[in-house]
């Protein structure tokens, strides 16, 4: 890093050490790259230093690698552009036929200005290079990133400031309605601005996005601690402490065939809409665990997931583990999710995951004072661990029985290439793929005290093995025991499980 950046950076992060010290750490960062506001005094109409620093992609270079022939055109199709801001990243896969690319570009010009004009010229511009004739791909996905606060390994973090997700078909009908340049991008669902960008940009005063369907507000982050302070008022901390009785499911009836398909960790740009893709020529419905900060940043990936009618289900606001939490942040963590969800899609949520499956008892009495059913998991495919789809495969199907949750997650191409593995695996074995709710309609939410879920879920397998439920308890303190086992309330054992 160069000097005079590392030295914004410690003036920075010293700047906004009061504020980020009332938010829980994983947000400091982002706190701190909204105070950066101060150091913008010197530079009056200009975005400050930090937010300009170059971006890149390590040792990856643009090309993602997918599908390179693909990706190469894209990038020379971008290229005769002309476009004000960096290519970053130019990503392309297709499943079932369907051909889908990313594009990722680092906001703001050359000349180190920030206007919303450009991101919008500059959106048209990319939209054209991937639906032309001679590429012809089926959907976008765009996101302009400044630098974050955080650093990802050895890599600047990349905040998105700019998104949108656009079919062909979506793109087509915008240019017919509402026109070919610029005003195109207000035809579209779901397009994100954020005010890390536009509170900065030049032309910042003229509305950047009239369509109904866009997106301005600020991150949750940015009031995370007026939800502290919620968290520890007398109503909340009244509600968590009657919360004696956990409503929880670690898998539904072995009655029927039904399973549950669960995919935790989105929305993510080209991994979100190939899984939707797959699951639509399936028939299939599943059950989408998000984080709220990705639906903030991708919020027309969100939108889509609703309109494709699958279920949306909360996994907290940043992915933080709620067991090194304290109760208040856990509350905070669940209702700061629940609002994001409702805004950008008014989505109802039944179902709270804990990121990794644990919880304490009273992360768990914060989860119920705000009325989830906590979900669980009986296989674990261990695709976050980006082993072939074959194994994801083997891993969610080997020893599939009926009333059984399976755990995905929506990080890696690799999950998207066992997803329809999975789909005809379980129907050859006579079972068939929906959503959690549909799973739980038909038995297996059990309720009991917190302590004993949270010791529950400590328990799960951390890969493939199907969970072996016996009762912790006498079935009278059950409240839905499941179906056909009389002496089981859905708890797993405490045996060792293989990884």
């Amino acid at each position: 890093m160069r000097p005079f950046v590392a030295a914004l950076a410690i003036a920075l992060l010293a700047s906004s050490a009061a504020l980020a010290a009332e938010a829980p750490s994983h947000l400091g960062a982002h706190v701190a790259a909204e105070a950066m506001s101060h150091l913008g005094a010197h530079r009056p109409g200009l975005p400050p230093e930090a937010l300009l620093v170059p971006l890149g992609n390590g040792s990856d270079g643009v090309l993602k690698g997918m599908t390179l022939a693909e990706e190469q055109m894209l990038a020379d199709a971008l290229a005769a552009q002309d476009l004000t801001q960096t290519v970053l990243r130019v990503a392309a896969a297709q499943a079932a036929g369907t051909r889908m690319a990313l594009i990722k570009l680092q906001a703001g010009t050359h000349a180190g200005d920030f206007a919303i004009a450009d991101l919008r010229s500059d959106a048209v511009r990319c939209l054209r290079s991937a639906f032309n004739v001679a590429l012809g791909f089926d959907h976008l996905d765009l996101w302009s990133v400044v630098p974050g606060a955080a650093m990802v390994g050895d890599e600047q973090e990349h905040l998105p400031v700019f998104s949108l997700s656009v079919s062909r078909d979506e793109y087509a009908e915008a240019a017919r309605t509402v026109g070919h340049g610029p005003e195109l991008i207000d035809g579209l669902d779901g397009v994100r601005y954020s005010p890390i960008f536009t509170r900065y940009a030049s032309d910042g005063d003229a509305d950047p996005a009239p369509s109904a369907g866009a997106l301005l507000d600020a991150p949750l982050s940015e009031s995370w601690p007026l939800l502290l302070e919620e968290a520890r008022g007398e109503h909340v901390a009244r509600l968590m402490a009657a919360q004696d009785r956990v409503q929880a499911i670690f898998a539904g009836s072995r009655d029927g065939n039904l399973v549950a398909l669960t995919i935790d960790d989105g929305p993510h740009p080209l991994v979100t809409p190939l899984m939707l893709d797959i699951l639509r020529r399936a028939g299939v419905r599943a059950t989408f665990f998000v984080v709220g900060q990705k639906i903030e940043e991708f919020p027309a990936l969100a939108r889509a997931t609703v309109r494709e009618g699958h279920e949306l289900a909360n996994h907290a606001y940043s992915n933080r583990r709620l067991h090194e939490l304290s109760d208040d942040e856990a509350w905070s963590e669940v209702a700061a999710c629940e609002r994001v969800v409702d805004r950008v899609t008014g989505a109802r949520m039944r179902f709270f995951r804990p990121p990794g499956g644990r919880c304490s008892p009273g992360g768990l009495r914060a989860v119920a004072s705000l009325g989830y059913t906590v979900a669980f998991w009986s296989r674990n495919t261990g695709d976050w661990r980006k082993p072939p789809a074959e194994l994801i495969c083997r891993n969610a199907t080997e020893g599939l029985q009926a009333g059984d949750v399976i755990l995905m997650h929506q990080g890696d191409i690799c999950s998207v290439e066992a997803l329809p593995m999975i789909i005809e695996r379980v129907r050859a074995l006579g079972l068939e793929p929906t959503t959690l709710a549909a799973l739980a309609d038909a038995g297996g939410v059990i309720a009991g005290d917190p302590a004993t879920i949270s010791a529950a879920g400590s328990q799960l397998p951390a890969t493939a093995t199907a969970v072996a439920c016996r009762a912790s308890f006498p079935v009278a303190r059950c409240r839905f025991p499941v179906p056909g086992r009389s002496q089981n309330c859905g708890y797993p054992d405490g045996r060792k499980y293989s990884t």
